[in-house]
């Protein structure tokens, strides 16, 4: 993994592996930024994701199978993300100097559509095992072959990210 440059509040870094998987696992939502012929494009996205044992870190996403992130992608799959969460700010701060606390993730890589069968139903229980967290009452239509067929996959594997956790309250 590719890392360009150090943060600048080194207090705030995540660098322990169960700690960064607690804020993918707390996280809800994930941002992909795409460069469009040099014209920024950023869509809110739900994901999953994988971390292997040699601190390799994969996110997941799904979408419908055509639409402008799958043009951008096939002609510049490189791509940027935001994750964040757990945002709350202190009332009584000082107005010049908010005090927030949030935990985060950001970073870059290569995203490629999943066209492998197997990979895209194993892809898919990995995300609903994340959904189902923030609702256990979720019980998905089961994913048959024509389903999965349906909707594309997206595999960002990650070249740089960094993770942050702030307590400033």
């Amino acid at each position: 993994m590719r890392d360009t440059r150090e943060m600048r509040n080194k207090a705030n870094e995540v660098t322990d592996k169960d700690e960064i998987l607690q804020i993918l696992d707390n996280c809800e939502r994930c941002r992909l930024g795409f460069s469009d012929g040099g014209v920024p494009y950023v869509i809110p996205i739900n994901y999953g994701f994988t971390f292997g044992s040699d601190g390799e870190l994969t996110l997941f996403f799904h979408c419908a199978r055509e639409g402008r992130k799958i043009d951008i992608i096939k002609k510049n799959p490189v791509v940027c993300f935001e994750i964040d969460c757990d945002y709350r700010m202190n009332p009584h701060s000082n107005p010049g100097k908010f005090a927030i606390k949030y935990e985060s993730l950001i970073g870059s890589g290569t995203i490629e559509i999943v066209e492998d069968f197997q990979e895209k139903r194993m892809i898919l229980g990995n995300m609903i095992r994340k959904f189902r967290k923030y609702n256990p009452l979720y019980h998905p239509t089961p994913w048959t072959d024509d389903r999965i067929n349906e909707v594309a996959i997206m595999k960002l594997v990650l070249d740089e990210y960094k993770a942050k956790r702030v307590f400033h309250l």
